[in-house]
């Protein structure tokens, strides 16, 4: 079976698909900031994949090289501890300080980048062999297959909380039976195998646990250390516990004592006693906001939290055991899916420190918190708090033209100044520690204590859920961005005029350039929209992607099986679904029935895609040059992807017009090889 060209074709698209995601989970749990630019890693491998296709059949051999290069790497990540200095006023990222070795992000980023493009060119020049041997639509096919399933293995061992040595065996596994005959064989084998070994030893040196989102450690503190725990073996026995996520410490469960004074003000905060039967803590995490709540007679608490190991960790290890109380509910989901799904009214909805290390989707800059810190989504809490109620904001949010921002915003909601106490925290290394108060209930607040102020914020560009970008001042391209995007973009560009063969790519790849480039744009834009609409958790980032690989599959199916002779007929469909996608809003499609929501979004959403690629199948079936095709779709996907961060300028509805500019070009060009045939 493994000598089979089908079968190798399907276990190369597999093992490129589900290595592609190990690379983006695993670096960006290691290398700090990494997880706001995903971007980078998904970029590298897009490249990768791209020109190794271009490669096919030149040097084969060169495989024999990908062992040792992934071991390496990997190795050199874990021993050196790089990473990315990324501070900066205008864009705020929410990490704490570790020592380390910094370097620039166009330092460190390229050299990541063009890391994980070596390794995919090394994979792919296999899969741009394979796919010459079928007729193109046929290999197409098997390879969206092994895409699928790619995902779909890794998606299983995210639900599982498998630990990373057993996603880097299933990789190596995937990639023994394409490396060189012995001797190098049996050298593939001792390197991946030690790979492995190092990925595992360093999970158990670091007492590590793998939730869907993060890499997570729990350090036990007492007054004279700070002892690293093992989760899953050790007992409760300490009154304060760090937890750390991708290395940096995320929260703290400790008794009400330890922690600062500011999870007492939404209840005490009050020159009488206010009624307390309902609170929603949003970011409950391991259960010390809800512990304030309880010790303060809040009579029923629902605690959302969309991490499902964080709440389990804090039920076994928070000294006050705030999950063992029959007056809470943990509900695991997206917190904005929750308020959408509920029709229950609250007298304090708390924001309890919600702010991420990493991004919802490796294909876009949308955190998992961003949809939380919209004008769409305070106006969401505004519906859910009672006659009285009140919503309260605190976080140690690093510079005063971020809380500044965010009492602008719950203003423009709330119709009112909100009040606001600002405090410095002698503890914390970081500025700008704040309570937002907004509400009816926030206007019986004692604002005669130390640090509370009511007056109008100044006005800011509000986040809202097309332009979904808190922590950035204004709408720009931060330097650190632009700066590393241009070295990348100019180094790809070189790279592929090296390697491509002479005038390929303009006489047979320039349609599926512009059609690649375009694609990733579609499938942002609709990612980052469904993630809106059902919420950001992994499970649902994951079915998205794997319904768009369905999506592909029914144009390609349908491509095979039909003549599409006037592609003018195709595109004039694609147009004018784009046109209601830039126009229609998303809105429209909030029904109360998830079942509508789902069907008439996914329609409404993926028809774009779907037409997409069914004029891609249709071109692509008539290619004479699969590899080149194939090759440059992907080159143009790393292009939309670059592409994708104008939406830092103009939001995510507004993509659906460059995507229309790309499709222009890519039907353009088309026309014009059509011609010269």
């Amino acid at each position: 079976m493994l000598k089979s060209p089908t079968f190798r074709l399907f276990l190369i698209s597999f093992v490129t698909l589900y290595f592609e995601l190990v690379c983006i989970r695993w670096l960006t749990s290691y290398v700090l900031y990494l997880g706001y630019f995903t971007n980078f890693v998904l970029m590298g491998a897009l490249l990768g994949i791209g020109a190794g296709a271009l490669l096919a059949g030149r040097k084969p051999a060169l495989i024999q090289w990908l062992p040792p290069i992934m071991f390496g790497f990997f190795v050199l990540i874990l021993l050196t501890r790089a990473q990315v200095q990324a501070g900066t006023e205008d864009f705020i990222y929410f990490t704490n300080d570790i020592a380390a070795i910094p370097l620039p992000p166009y330092i460190l980023l390229p050299l990541i980048f063009v890391s994980v493009m070596t390794m995919f060119t090394l994979l792919s020049m296999e899969l741009g062999v394979l796919i010459t041997a079928f007729v193109p639509l046929k290999a197409y096919t098997i390879n969206i297959v092994g895409s699928l399933i790619g995902i779909a293995t890794f998606t299983l061992f995210s639900f599982l909380s498998f630990p990373a040595w057993v996603w880097f065996l299933v990789a190596a596994i995937g990639i023994l039976p394409f490396v060189a005959p012995a001797p190098k064989f049996g050298r593939s084998v001792i390197l991946l195998g030690g790979l492995v070994v190092v990925i595992a030893a360093s999970d158990y040196a670091y007492q590590t646990i793998w939730s869907p989102y993060s890499r997570l450690g729990l350090f036990e503190r007492t007054e004279s250390q700070i002892i690293e725990i093992n989760p899953n073996t050790a007992q409760p026995t300490g009154e304060n516990y760090t937890l750390a996520a991708n290395g940096v410490s995320h929260q703290v469960f400790a008794t009400l004592e330890l922690n600062p004074p500011f999870y007492w003000l939404p209840y005490t905060a009050f020159s009488e006693p206010q009624p307390l039967d309902d609170v929603l803590v949003i970011g409950a995490g391991g259960g010390n906001d809800v512990a304030f709540a309880l010790a303060s007679g809040a009579k029923h608490i629902d605690a959302v939290e969309i991490d499902p190991v964080i709440p389990r960790l804090g039920k076994k290890f928070h000294p006050e055991h705030p999950y063992d109380d029959p007056r809470v509910t943990v509900t695991i989901n997206d917190a904005r899916a929750f308020l959408e799904q509920t029709d229950k009214k609250y007298d304090v909805i708390i924001f309890a420190l919600p702010d991420s290390l990493v991004l919802a989707t490796s294909s876009s800059n949308i955190r998992l918190e961003s949809f939380l810190f919209t004008r769409e989504s305070f106006q969401r809490v505004k519906d859910h708090l009672k006659h009285n109620g009140m919503i309260v904001l605190y976080n140690y949010y690093r510079y005063d033209w971020l809380v500044d921002k965010i009492a602008f915003m719950v203003e423009e909601v709330f119709g009112e100044a909100p009040v606001t106490q600002r405090y410095d925290d002698p503890v914390s290394q970081h500025a700008a520690l704040a309570t937002i108060f907004a509400g009816p209930r926030a206007q019986l607040l004692d604002v005669s204590q130390a640090g509370f102020t009511k007056a109008d914020p100044p006005e800011f560009r509000p986040a809202t859920d097309n332009w979904p970008f808190l922590y950035l001042r204004e709408p720009s391209l931060p330097v650190f961005y632009s700066g590393t995007l241009v070295i990348i973009l100019a180094f790809s560009f070189l790279y592929i005029r090296r390697i491509a063969p002479s005038g390929a790519i303009s006489q047979h790849g320039l349609p599926f350039f512009f059609m690649g480039a375009a694609f990733t744009l579609l499938e942002v834009k609709s990612i980052v929209q469904f993630l809106l609409l059902f919420g950001a958790t992994w499970l649902v980032n994951s079915l998205v992607f794997f319904a768009i690989l369905l999506v592909v599959l029914v144009a390609n199916a349908l491509a095979f099986r039909y003549q599409f002779s006037n592609m003018r007929i195709l595109y004039g469909l694609l147009f004018v679904m784009l046109l209601l996608n830039l126009f229609i809003p998303l809105k429209t499609f909030l029904f109360p029935n998830l079942a509508l929501r789902y069907i008439t979004a996914t329609i409404f959403l993926f028809s774009p895609v779907f037409f997409a690629n069914l004029i891609y199948s249709t071109a692509f079936r008539d290619t004479e040059r699969a590899n080149i095709a194939y090759g440059a779709n992907l080159l143009g996907t790393m292009v939309g992807g670059a592409t994708e961060y104008l939406s830092l300028y103009f939001g995510y509805q507004n993509l659906v017009i460059v995507a229309g500019i790309f499709y222009f070009l890519a039907f353009f060009y088309f026309n014009r090889m059509q011609k010269s045939k």
